[in-house]
């Protein structure tokens, strides 16, 4: 009885103690994050914009921190992977700091999951006779203070890790994604299908001001929504938007496009978002500790499941590769005219317009292939006044892309590719077209053009033309041709 009672009261104590550990630990991890925002976020790191002193300190503080904790290197040169970035005419170095834990589970050891945030910000802007300086606190000093401490809390329990982390400093985000891009293409330590989940900590510094972060692309994980929930009621924390999207914003983009689950943890826009006044004060370090605590108990889990996999959604683009399909609306405006080719004539042009539906089906190596279904009125000047038909367009167009830019989100390309046209209506002057008995109704032609895509606004410049006579004798040959300008937007 008397050693019934010793263990009790043996056993409260712990209790009691690790109920007190866990409240120190809670501020001792606010104290931690502050501590590293501000000076992420110090005047003295000029913004920690590209090409400056200030980005380069940065990047030794977070290796440093790697260092510390013990996390296993990059490479054997240390935890950067540099790569260059072209700035306007400037070839500039940009540096991602990577370090990594190995699990212990012989079977999982080569799956890994990646915690990410961008290092980077907007550096400084000359305003007159003053530097304004862009902080980045919220933006991203947060995601990044927050990655350290999972690195911190990760490589205290590395030996109840049964699948291997790794912990991401991306560079060059600002600027297009570029860092989390040159990871993804071309990373010496995992292949992409060893990924099994990235997480993008970016801006998570203003929970109670947004009250509650969103964990965009967690439904790409199978049954991620349920035990991110699950986890967010035992720590009273509010999730908002949970959803099956990677978001192209941030890092998750150069990811989801290699098939990867990828979650971005966003606290939202109430933020002094790309502002100088983005400042370590504002930021609510209690809330960054509940979202650093909460993310270290669901990646624990999932580092520790079994079985780790896709949803569907994620599991069919993995099957397919890099396969995307896009839908849009186009209106377009131009000029159009008739040659004469028999005659060594060209019909005066008059102004042409149409509008559409067009889908995309995009294919690895940088090409689609797209089709349209177009309205279009052209035509030309004639002896009677103005010869304007009305047609259905059917051009089939290979895309080739030769700029990709800032995660996808800006890219120009050349297309060309053959176009099925059938006129239904039409006036020469002041008479209805005869398509029975004077004018064909069917067309053939080729087209050729160069678009400019920003985020989901298409802009392309094109030029089609007839090789199929208009007229049918074959004595009088007539075919057309055009210039437009669309502007498109993808859904």
């Amino acid at each position: 009885m008397f050693l019934k009672i010793k263990l009790i009261i043996w056993m409260s104590i712990l209790v009691i103690s690790g109920l007190k550990a866990q409240e120190l630990d809670r501020f001792q991890l606010e104290h931690q994050l502050k501590q590293h925002v501000s000076f992420l976020a110090s005047d003295s790191l000029e913004g920690r914009g590209l090409g400056t002193e200030g980005k380069i300190l940065a990047k030794h503080y977070i290796a440093d921190k790697f260092s510390e904790f013990g996390l296993l290197p990059y490479n054997t040169e240390g935890y950067f992977q540099d790569f260059y970035v072209r700035i306007g005419m400037a070839r500039v170095e940009a540096t991602n700091v990577v370090g990594y834990l190995k699990g212990t589970d012989p079977l999982l050891v080569n799956e890994y999951i990646v915690i990410g945030a961008h290092y980077d910000h907007l550096g400084m802007e000359e305003v007159g006779h003053t530097i304004k300086i862009f902080h980045g606190a919220d933006d991203n000093a947060s995601g990044v203070a927050a990655m350290i401490e999972l690195a911190r809390y990760f490589s205290g329990h590395r030996d109840f890790l049964k699948r291997s982390v790794i912990f991401i400093a991306f560079d060059a985000e600002e600027s297009g994604l570029l860092g989390s891009e040159h990871f993804a293409e071309n990373n010496e330590l995992v292949e992409s299908s060893d990924i099994k989940a990235m997480f993008s900590l970016d801006m998570v510094g203003m929970y109670a001001a947004n009250q509650g972060i969103d964990m965009k692309g967690i439904s790409l994980l199978h049954e991620g929504e349920k035990l991110a929930s699950d986890i967010a009621r035992s720590y009273q924390i509010s999730l908002k938007k949970m959803n099956d999207t990677v978001e192209p914003r941030t890092d998750t983009k150069s990811f989801g496009d290699e098939g990867i689950p990828a979650i971005h943890v966003f606290t939202g826009m109430k933020s002094p978002y790309h502002k100088p006044q983005d400042t370590f004060e504002k930021l609510d370090y209690e809330g960054m500790a509940l979202i650093t605590t909460f993310l270290g108990s669901l990646i624990s889990e999932l580092a520790n499941m079994p079985q780790l996999k896709s949803a569907n959604k994620m599991e069919k683009i993995q099957q397919d590769g890099a396969v995307k399909f896009n839908f849009g609306l186009n209106l377009l405006a131009g000029s159009s005219g008739h040659r004469f080719p028999d005659r060594f004539y060209t019909a005066k042009k008059i102004l042409s317009f149409g509008v559409g539906m067009a889908a995309e089906l995009k294919l690895p190596k940088n090409v689609g292939l797209q089709a349209e279904a177009l309205y279009l009125g052209d035509g030309s000047k004639s002896s009677e006044g103005t010869f304007r038909r009305h047609s259905i367009m059917i051009p089939v167009n290979l895309n080739v892309y030769i700029l990709n830019e800032m995660g996808g989100m800006f890219s120009t390309y050349v297309f060309g590719g053959p176009y099925f046209l059938q006129s239904f209506a039409g006036k020469n002057g002041g008479e209805e077209i005869d398509f029975t008995g004077l004018y064909n109704e069917l067309e053939w032609g080729y087209q050729i053009g160069f678009g400019l895509d920003i985020m989901n606004w298409r802009v392309r410049g094109f030029w089609p033309v007839g090789l199929t006579n208009l007229h049918k004798d074959p004595e009088d040959v007539i075919k057309s041709k055009g210039g437009y300008f669309s502007i498109g937007y993808s859904f």
